[in-house]
């Protein structure tokens, strides 16, 4: 959920419709909407609500922690094969729950590719909006970019359930160099 606030002198000034053309533009909604809201997660938005209000954020954190842990941990256990981009720890007070990483010689492309088609994880790849980043201050290729996973909250709770993830890219990696899991 997200709230924005523009002016009314701003939206006569500077703000044209992104809608469709029949579309009225007398308000900040009809300007930036581009059709109706999205019924599914407008009907999310009680529930989620009520999540939230009966989770503490200290508990969201600590609870994504553990689950970053054990990903950080394994890239961390072979330098010169992963690089992690940010903080290499799981420490909440450093880092938010979205691991980064490449993997030495290879593009993230193909590590999610082979991630995806070994396991049932969903990770992706890409510089995610932030080519420049990625090209200018890595020195990364701003399309192929890295190996993106999020590790969130409303991920399963235990902690052996995340066992398999670096299982999966470790069977990855060892087929990259030649040996079978």
């Amino acid at each position: 959920m997200a709230s924005m606030y523009v002016s009314s002198a701003a939206q006569e000034k500077a703000l044209g419709t992104i809608g469709h053309f029949f579309k009225p533009t007398r308000t900040l909604e009809n300007k930036l909407g581009l059709a109706g809201a999205n019924y599914e997660l407008t009907a999310s938005i009680p529930a989620v609500c009520e999540y939230l209000a009966r989770t503490p954020w200290e508990a969201i954190a600590a609870h994504e922690e553990v689950l970053q842990k054990v990903l950080i941990d394994y890239l961390n256990s072979k330098p010169g094969v992963f690089t992690i981009y940010g903080e290499p720890v799981a420490d909440r007070a450093r880092r938010v729950p979205v691991v980064s990483f490449t993997v030495e010689g290879r593009e993230s492309k193909g590590v999610v590719d082979a991630i995806e088609a070994r396991s049932d994880f969903a990770c992706r790849w890409g510089a995610f909006y932030s080519n420049r980043l990625a090209e200018e201050v890595l020195g990364l290729d701003p399309v192929d970019g890295v190996v993106r996973v999020s590790l969130l909250h409303y991920n399963t709770g235990e902690f052996l359930d995340f066992v398999p993830l670096p299982c999966a890219i470790h069977c990855i990696w060892e087929s990259f160099i030649g040996r079978d899991c």
